[in-house]
């Protein structure tokens, strides 16, 4: 049974944020990434700003040795930054659908994504840097308990249907000490799980993580337009949760 927190903390995006100086970090992320995917790759390499920006703040206090997960991962490059300093990462996603969904488009099957990069091109660019690629199932890995020091869900737990059972299981994999880093969207309203996606209010996402020992700052988000994402065209901003899993 997990410890019940009373204090449940989280930040949430504000446009001040994207200072000059955060921008340059993330500038120097993207040249990090491109000169180990090769002049040969043209695609983007970067398609969050802020998310991004907590979650190499919070990683950076994980030691050289931690083994870290990033779920969630296909067409992403995180993991190929962190493997920089981390031997031991491993990049997931439900892989078997990826690949499916990759072949029908490339056959005109499904609408074209121009950010997005062939599947085998990705998991062979993963893979010749050394870093793992696993096919998991956030709800049910598999994996014993602890397996990790570090796990990264970017934008990924408002996909999943059964998101207690995600966390939970997220929760178990992390070793004591290890860090758990999510983000994820947060709207005034709700929006229920359909068509792959949903928002959480701010009670959802406190509800949500409620019982686990958040330690990020606290924080309460800021629907003023000019924090809206995806656009700009509805009131969503994004969230970024902590969670330190205690010795």
């Amino acid at each position: 049974m997990l410890r019940r927190f009373v204090r449940v903390l989280m930040q949430f995006f504000r446009r001040s944020a994207l200072t000059p100086e955060a921008l340059q970090v993330l500038e120097a992320y993207d040249r990090g990434v491109r000169s180990r995917l090769g002049p040969g790759h043209t695609h983007q390499v970067r398609m969050r700003d802020w998310e991004l920006l907590q979650v190499l703040a919070a990683a950076a206090s994980l030691p050289p040795a931690a083994r870290i997960l990033d779920t969630g991962s296909f067409n992403t490059y995180l993991g190929l930054h962190l493997h920089q300093k981390h031997p031991d990462v491993t990049v997931s996603d439900l892989l078997g659908l990826r690949a499916w969904k990759s072949f029908l488009r490339r056959l005109s099957l499904l609408p074209a994504k121009p950010t997005e990069i062939g599947y085998r091109t990705w998991v062979q660019a993963m893979r010749a840097h050394g870093l793992k690629v696993s096919n998991l199932d956030l709800r049910a890995t598999g994996l014993p308990d602890g397996a990790f020091d570090g796990i990264i869900s970017l934008s990924v737990i408002e996909h999943i249907p059964a998101v207690d059972q995600a966390l939970a299981e997220m929760y178990r994999l992390l070793a004591p000490g290890g860090k758990l880093l999510i983000t994820t969207d947060c709207s005034p309203e709700p929006r229920p799980y359909a068509h792959g996606v949903r928002y959480f209010t701010l009670a959802e996402l406190k509800k949500l993580f409620a019982p686990y020992p958040v330690t990020s700052p606290r924080d309460q988000p800021d629907f003023a337009p000019e924090n809206w994402c995806y656009g700009g065209h509805e009131a969503v901003v994004t969230a970024f949760v902590e969670i330190t899993k205690p010795r």
